[in-house]
């Protein structure tokens, strides 16, 4: 308690005539019920009202000047406040959600900047400032050296979470009823397949609101059948538990649902780690197609062991076997439907079982449900040992293939790095392209194949061009090619770029490189003109000679030094686009960097057309697949010849 409480508490303590006018908080439920008060007139006034007696250490004083002192530290208050985001970025960068935590550490810079309060007139915030800053600055770094750390892998919706937000009808066309019992009659199938009222009502929903969904696991399910079929048969499991990996994912690798389970089985992440499926910053083996499906075929195994029936089995993949320990031991019924009629299953639970069921029930014969799907073909690849990190994009151009479609063979692979210096990594390839790939990579030293890329031979390409696109000299191009400067390139010849580490568009830039004169907007920070141009808030103030006391007002110019390209290229001093209507001004003569950000109405095309430049190119430097969209507010890369 401060000095000034206690003064307060001991001056209270001795006015029991004016007790009734003090009213405390309590921390327990009280009666709020009023208390009724008597008249006023009803209240007996002294004849002389007493003197109040002064305690010898409590001064006389007017209650209020005690009072005003604020409680609470407002520079304490805005430092934990910029910590608590910086944490959160910490907390969010190990587990791998790298946008998030560039998203958390600018709000911890952008709390002190928006506050108004002088930083540098404050030594405690200062020095918060400046430690937060360079902790900020050595993640980046260490990102950078680790890879293209910076990419995060994108994930779909897990399919149960759209249907249990579907409406089930409340009754089923007496239509399904008979073709449900014929297909149960006429197909052969390994796993029970009552037909009761929940299970047809779900018969009805696939065929008609659900449709949709359901087609797109019925495509799917061609690319990993034969390998599900394979491995359930080696686990000496029923094959009918392939349509509990459709309602699960829809057979999508990267399929995660609100529960955080992921992969084509849904792994939680205690039970992945349990069955042997390892998630790191780099991969996450529970959206390995076969390493997740032999997981869950051994975790299946291990729960028919436990309960004997498979739909308790399938209750407890579901719920956790611990649950349904539970409740089989509260009703004394070790049966699904028991269990369901008793209420002692949860909602989600109650309904898991009859969804697989009616999937399973139509899945044996499509035709009769209206159903004409072509599968997809099956997934046919290898397995190449890796104990080196490599770019997925070398890996793509090593073997004529798209980005997306190696991504696709490898949605384990979190980042376009795969990790190094680990063991028991292996890079998926189309079948029988193992060799080939080896080889491809092999007259890449292993240090550099991060930072080095692989280029095909456009018709009528220069070496010139080919080195400005990847931001890299020409001689160096030639010397490790074995080629003259000066020499015809012929189409389709493959070439190794060797792109300098912190080239290429990555890293902090120094003041070394190309000026861009930038014109701050309405709504700019620091942290987030510093992250468009990917520099250090510090080296933004460093060169404009900002200090912490100044603020950004809408229309300053302030400069902004890219790194410094090594392609020679003509370029005048223009006004460049950047950000939404936002201007740079560049200048010098080489390529110029831009940061546009997306805004409604754009394309490629009007995003290329604007820029002077391609959609291809476009595609190239922000890695983005044949049929990516691009979305409001996403940043993209471009570089400016003028």
């Amino acid at each position: 308690m401060s000095r000034s409480s206690r003064r307060i508490w001991r001056f209270a303590t001795i006015m029991p005539l004016l007790s009734f006018a003090v009213i405390s908080c309590k921390t327990t439920q009280q009666s709020r019920t009023p208390v009724a008060k008597p008249p006023l007139a009803d209240v007996p006034k002294p004849a002389t009202q007493p003197p109040l007696p002064v305690l010898p250490d409590t001064p006389a004083k007017p209650v209020l000047p005690l009072i005003q002192q604020p409680l609470i530290d407002p520079i304490e208050s805005l430092i934990a406040r910029s910590q608590a985001s910086f944490l959160r970025g910490e907390k969010s960068l190990k587990a791998g959600f790298l946008e998030k935590a560039k998203k958390d550490f600018d709000e911890s810079l952008d709390v002190l900047l928006r506050s108004g309060v002088v930083i540098s007139q404050d030594e405690r915030l200062e020095r918060h400032y400046e430690g937060l800053l360079n902790r900020i600055h050595s993640y980046e770094l260490a990102a950078l050296k680790a890879g293209d750390g910076f990419n995060e892998e994108k994930v779909e919706k897990a399919p149960l979470d759209e249907i249990a937000t579907g409406e089930v009808p409340l009754t089923f066309d007496p239509k399904s009823k008979q073709m449900a019992e014929q297909t149960v009659q006429q197909t052969p199938h390994d796993l029970p397949l009552p037909i009761n009222d929940l299970v047809l009502r779900y018969v009805d929903y696939f065929q008609k609101r659900g449709r949709k969904g359901f087609e797109i696991g019925m495509q799917r399910a061609g690319r990993y059948r034969a390998m599900i079929s394979r491995i359930l048969a080696e686990e000496g499991l029923p094959q009918d538990l392939i349509y509990l990996c459709q309602a699960e994912s829809a057979f999508k690798p990267l399929a995660y649902s609100r529960a955080k389970c992921k992969g084509l089985w849904q792994f939680g992440s205690g039970t992945g780690a349990l069955y042997g499926l390892r998630q790191n910053w780099w991969v996450d083996e529970r959206s390995d197609p076969e390493k997740s499906t032999r997981a869950a075929a051994r975790h299946l195994k291990d729960l028919y062991n436990q309960f004997g029936d498979w739909l308790l089995v399938m209750a407890a993949y579901n719920w956790g076997a611990g649950g349904v320990e539970r409740a089989v031991a509260f009703t004394g019924y070790a049966d699904y439907w028991e269990l369901m009629k008793r209420n002692n299953l949860p909602a989600e639970t109650k309904n898991y079982i009859p969804i697989i069921l009616a999937m399973t029930i139509i899945s044996k014969d499509p035709a009769r449900y209206g159903f004409e799907v072509m599968p997809d073909p099956p997934v046919s690849m290898e397995k190449v040992p890796l104990t080196s990190a490599l770019d997925l994009r070398l890996v793509a151009e090593s073997l004529d293939m798209t980005l997306a479609d190696v991504q696709e063979l490898n949605p384990h692979v979190k980042r376009l790095t795969t990790p190094n210096d680990d063991p028991d990594f292996n890079l998926y390839v189309p079948q029988g392209m193992a060799d080939k790939f080896l080889q491809e990579i092999a007259a890449i030293p292993e240090a550099m194949r991060v930072n080095w890329r692989k280029h095909r031979v456009e018709e009528g390409e220069t070496l010139s061009q080919i080195a400005q696109r990847y931001r890299t000299t020409t001689s160096a191009i030639a010397q490790v090619n074995s080629l003259n400067e000066d020499a015809r390139l012929q189409f389709g010849d493959k070439l190794i770029i060797p792109v300098t580490p912190g080239q290429g568009g990555r890293g902090p830039a120094g003041a070394s490189g190309s000026r861009i004169r930038y014109v701050v907007q309405r709504g700019d920070t620091l942290a987030s003109i510093a992250r468009d141009f990917d520099v250090s808030v510090a080296q933004v103030r460093k060169w404009n000679r900002l200090s912490s006391r100044m603020k950004l007002r809408p229309g300053r110019a302030i400069s902004i030094f890219t790194e410094q390209p090594t392609a020679s290229v003509a370029v005048a001093q223009a006004p460049l686009r950047s950000k939404t209507g936002s201007t740079a001004t560049v200048s010098g003569s080489e390529p110029i960097r831009v940061v546009h950000r997306v805004k409604k109405g754009d394309t490629l095309y009007t995003i290329a057309t604007n820029y002077n430049t391609s959609i291809n190119s476009i595609r190239d430097w922000n890695n983005l697949s044949q049929n990516g969209n691009i979305r409001i507010g996403e940043r993209l890369t471009i570089y400016v010849h003028r």
